[in-house]
Formats: structure tokens, C-alpha cells, sequence
């Protein structure tokens, strides 16, 4: 109950608020794993996060618990956000922000489960390139660059 309040109460605050309550939470630095799953028409998994007013579509996954490997991570997350089990290909690309933040991006698939909705994750879509919903614009490089990366990795 308390994760849902705090989830609503996020939504609302400001971007450089957010990033002092996270320092706060997460005082040393954060690491955090997605997931990168593709179609078979070549589009990317998003999802739309509840608590994310502004850009609220990304990658499945979140931040690493303590003691927790990152395969662990990205497992637990996309389960809790989503439903599904997947399993992971490789790992595709490390990309670090500022002198605190380290985000592992895996290559996945979905070996089992159904989408359910969840207070974190409101729906899912798969998106080429040329037609990505409200995301970041730090992600859209991001994305693009997991695109050049995966289309080497898989062909």
C-alpha cells in the first residue's frame, strides 16, 4: 500500500526533486538492469510507467536490490512489472550517467506469462525507430544505439 502511495506522490514531483529523493534513498550510486526485447518485426519493447509524468515510456527493469546479481535484477523487475518471465540472451551494452549511475542493458525474450498491468507499469507496446512514443530524449540515443548493437548481435 505504501509503494503505491509513494508511486503517486513520485508522478507529481519534479524532475531535480526526483533526483534529490533518489539520492537520498540510494545514497552511493545507483545500478540498474532493463531488458531489450524485440518482435519479430524488429520493434521494441517500451513500457508506460504510472509514476513518470513526463516521457513515461522506457524499458522494462529497474534498480538492483543489495546483494542481488544484475541477472537476478532484471528477472525480478520485468516480473514484478510486467508478468513475464524471460531469459536472457547476453548482455548488450553498459552506458553510465554523471559519476552515479550505471545501467546494464540485456538482451531478453519472453519465455512465459501474460501481461498483467501493475502499479509501476500501465501497458506495453513495440515500436520501431521511426515511431517511438513520449520517451526520454537521452533514451531515444539510448535506444538507437541498442538497435545498431542488436542488429550486429543478431545477424
Amino acid at each position: 500500500m505504501a509503494k503505491i502511495f509513494l508511486l503517486k506522490i513520485w508522478w507529481w514531483f519534479p524532475g531535480w526533486l526526483q533526483a534529490v529523493a533518489s539520492r537520498i534513498i540510494r545514497p552511493l550510486f545507483q545500478v540498474f538492469a532493463a531488458a531489450v526485447i524485440f518482435d519479430r518485426d524488429g520493434g521494441i519493447l517500451l513500457v508506460k510507467l504510472t509514476y513518470q509524468r513526463q516521457h513515461p515510456w522506457g524499458l522494462p527493469g529497474g534498480s538492483l536490490e543489495y546483494g542481488e546479481t544484475p541477472e537476478e535484477g532484471i528477472r525480478r523487475e520485468v516480473r514484478e512489472e510486467t508478468g513475464w518471465e524471460i531469459e536472457i540472451e547476453k548482455l548488450l551494452c553498459v552506458k553510465t550517467w554523471a559519476p552515479d549511475r550505471v545501467g546494464l542493458y540485456y538482451l531478453c525474450r519472453i519465455v512465459d506469462g501474460e501481461f498483467q498491468p501493475s502499479d509501476e507499469v500501465s501497458e506495453f507496446g513495440y515500436f520501431g525507430l521511426k515511431d517511438l512514443p513520449d520517451v526520454r530524449p537521452l533514451d531515444v540515443e539510448l535506444i538507437e544505439q541498442i538497435y545498431e548493437q542488436a542488429e550486429h548481435e543478431l545477424a
